[in-house]
């Protein structure tokens, strides 16, 4: 098994658990909105990176998979376990925000949507890892920044499940939360 492969194993995983915090935390309100999840624009994202078709290829899929009006989107939401373009986490619409009781839950739902977009970074020559289209040229990736946001990303996310059980932040808490840029 190469380094990528160990690399996109770990990406994933982590992914899947994202995927399942934010479901069980917002769904109530996600669930029933389409207003972000329809466009099957986003969805393409998906086939044409080549990080993310690796990762659609895992779960047995392909782009021609993909249903042409509705995207990866089904009766029950985005159908994808993981490899879903990173945007697909990190939008939050107003209301859902609005909703959240106070600032340290928005910064920890901030966060925690943004973990995956983090990860792939400056994958190469100023490029996010699901913006490169040639397989090839994931193969000559330097890996070893890209663990380490994983890393911090994976850290990051403990704490804001930590938080959501408890619901409270201690200092070194929001020092990893803070190591997740949020580019505003």
């Amino acid at each position: 098994m190469s380094k990528l492969d160990d690399f996109t194993d770990a990406y994933a995983e982590l992914e899947t658990r994202v995927r399942q915090a934010m479901v069980e935390h917002f769904d109530d309100l996600c669930g029933l909105c389409t207003a972000c999840c329809c466009r099957t624009d986003i969805c393409e994202e998906a086939s044409q990176s080549a990080f993310l078709a690796r990762l659609l290829a895992r779960q047995g899929l392909s782009a021609d998979a993909m249903d042409d009006r509705f995207g990866w989107l089904g009766t029950e939401g985005c159908t994808l376990e993981f490899g879903r373009p990173p945007v697909c986490y990190a939008f939050f619409c107003d209301e859902l925000l609005a909703r959240l009781p106070d600032e340290d839950t928005r910064l920890v739902t901030r966060v925690l949507g943004k973990l995956m977009d983090y990860i792939g970074e400056e994958a190469v020559e100023g490029c996010h890892l699901v913006d490169i289209a040639d397989p090839d040229l994931l193969e000559k990736i330097d890996l070893e920044p890209l663990a380490e946001r994983l890393e911090e990303a994976e850290a990051a996310f403990e704490v804001a499940i930590q938080f959501f059980e408890t619901g409270r932040l201690g200092r070194s808490d929001r020092e990893l939360l803070e190591a997740i840029p949020l580019g505003e």
